[in-house]
């Protein structure tokens, strides 16, 4: 950090990266997402921007305090994407037991009728047949949102709208990879960082060639490690951390295994957690799990948003002992 200004040290996602912070375990978990098209400008807070569909925040609050909704964000409209006079609604929702992606509504809604489809949206698979008519068949599609909003932190103005321009101009085909700008997905000071679904995987601290790299596999994950935060499908830190030692191991063919995680214990520090992850093959003939031992290893002194907030001494973790079970 030496030769930065000190304005560039202040932008969190500079002084994590100069740090050494592992991005790894900062994953946020989710059963439900929803996704919203909205134009900027974005608020800090998306729901309350001025462009925000009209009565869809309070119907969103009320949604998240029932346990109905568990992450939000607004996707900015695309020249491809996007349809004049409708909004589009992308809601994941996570399958029961273990699984290997969210599953994915994808609807074009008629600007005036967005928040009776959410709230149909919102009550369980049951309550969706009505939407049949806005239903768009893109259930082979991959989506990969990058996180550009510079109005909740500006590192991911900064850092994140190059990534998605390049992923956007070279790396979007037709039928098979859509690239949106999207608001805040948790992290910024691992700026830039992006979400890929519907697996659930984020990543952060990118490169421009790693970025690349993750969105066509060009690369084993190995090779992409240091960029992991984690997968969604996993409701700690710990397992996460564990996770990432066995995406490795066994390459992208993990990613198509139907997976759960748990703590089995850990110590009354938080400084040592021993945890477990089954896994098995969609036709149920590969079957087993993997056992973790995973430890306190050091700290960093990181910096958790842009501005003049101290630095604040954050724990690094690392797996000790990973062994396959059965």
């Amino acid at each position: 950090m030496k030769n930065e200004t000190p304005s560039e040290r202040r932008l969190c996602s500079l002084v994590s990266k100069a740090s050494g912070e592992d991005p790894i375990g900062s994953a946020t978990p989710f059963e439900t997402c929803l996704m919203v098209e909205s134009a900027q400008p974005w608020a800090r807070r998306v729901a309350g921007s001025r462009r925000f569909p009209e009565g869809l925040p309070g119907i969103l609050e009320a949604a998240s305090e029932r346990g109905q909704l568990g992450k939000l964000t607004a996707l900015l409209p695309d020249r491809e994407y996007s349809r004049a006079g409708h909004t589009r609604l992308l809601f994941w929702r996570r399958p029961p037991g273990p699984f290997a992606a969210y599953e994915k509504d994808d609807l074009l809604v008629p600007k005036g009728e967005v928040v009776p489809a959410v709230e149909a949206l919102l009550a369980g698979p049951d309550g969706t047949s009505s939407l049949a008519r806005y239903r768009q068949d893109t259930g082979s599609v991959r989506e990969v949102v990058v996180c550009t909003h510079g109005s909740r932190d500006v590192c991911c103005g900064k850092f994140g709208y190059p990534v998605y321009d390049l992923l956007r101009r070279r790396h979007a085909a037709r039928g098979r990879l859509r690239v949106w700008r999207t608001s805040h997905i948790g992290g910024h000071r691992f700026s830039p960082t992006l979400l890929e679904l519907p697996e659930g995987r984020y990543w952060g601290h990118l490169e421009p060639g790693a970025a690349g790299d993750l969105v066509t596999r060009g690369r084993p994950p190995s090779g992409l490690a240091r960029f992991y935060r984690g997968w969604a499908g996993l409701g700690s830190p710990y397992e996460q951390i564990a996770e990432r030692e066995i995406l490795t191991r066994e390459g992208w063919g993990w990613s198509g295994y139907l997976k759960e995680g748990e703590v089995l214990r850990t110590d009354g520090s938080g400084d040592r957690a021993e945890v477990r992850i089954g896994y098995r093959s969609p036709d149920g003939s590969i079957a087993g799990a993997y056992e973790a031992v995973v430890e306190a290893d050091d700290t960093v002194m990181t910096l958790a948003n842009s501005g003049t907030d101290p630095l604040e001494e954050v724990t690094q973790y690392r797996v000790v002992r990973l062994e396959k079970v059965s």
